[in-house]
Formats: C-alpha cells, sequence, structure tokens
C-alpha cells in the first residue's frame, strides 16, 4: 500500500498557470508514488480571482472538483457555475478553464 502523509506535502506557489492570472498554492499529493493510470493529483489553494488558463488536453483526461467555494467553468466555449461538490471531467480533444469566484480548494487529477 502506498500512502502520502500530509506532513509531507509542501504547498508550492504557482504562478499563471497555464497562463491564469494571479498565484495559487499547489499541494502536489501524489509525489513519490507511482500510478499505472495517473499522472498527477494536486489540490489548489485558489484566492478569489485567481485563475487556470484555458488550455487543450490532446493526449489526457482531467478532473476538477471543487471542495470549497465558488468559480467559473469553461469548458471548450461554454461558461458554467461551479459550486463546492461539483465535479468536471475534461476529455481528449476537448480545452477547459477555471476562475475562482471566492476563495477555493480544487482537486485536480490528470490522467496518464
Amino acid at each position: 500500500m502506498d500512502i502520502m502523509k500530509s506532513k509531507n506535502i509542501i504547498p508550492q506557489p504557482f504562478a499563471s498557470c497555464h497562463d491564469g492570472e494571479g498565484t495559487l498554492l499547489c499541494k502536489s499529493l501524489l509525489d513519490n508514488l507511482e500510478s499505472e493510470k495517473f499522472n498527477f493529483m494536486h489540490s489548489d489553494d485558489m484566492p478569489a480571482g485567481v485563475s487556470i488558463g484555458l488550455h487543450k488536453h490532446f493526449t489526457n483526461e482531467e478532473i476538477y472538483y471543487l471542495v470549497s467555494g465558488k468559480g467559473i467553468l469553461t469548458y471548450d466555449d461554454n461558461k458554467y457555475e461551479m459550486k463546492k461538490g461539483d465535479i468536471s471531467l475534461c476529455k481528449m480533444g476537448h480545452s477547459h478553464a477555471f476562475e475562482a469566484v471566492d476563495d477555493c480548494v480544487l482537486i485536480v487529477v490528470g490522467s496518464k
């Protein structure tokens, strides 16, 4: 069994994620754990106004799960309000972005 202890997760500032606005605080949750299906998993603390810029997924899929707060998800050319507990799957060939309206915690999981 692989386990990552929270005391070993060191938050890192990440400015202009995918050319987004501001700086989020990224906690990488899969460091030192190997997975056959997942490339990464992180928890992003995003103050209001911080965003992940629009980007396209060519070879993998990505999940956004909003743990807290409220934000705006852009999926291809459409905008959707996301609230605590909402989840989005960006499939291969599609693009997405996220902007924090309130202070948010966003879990992001990327497939291989």
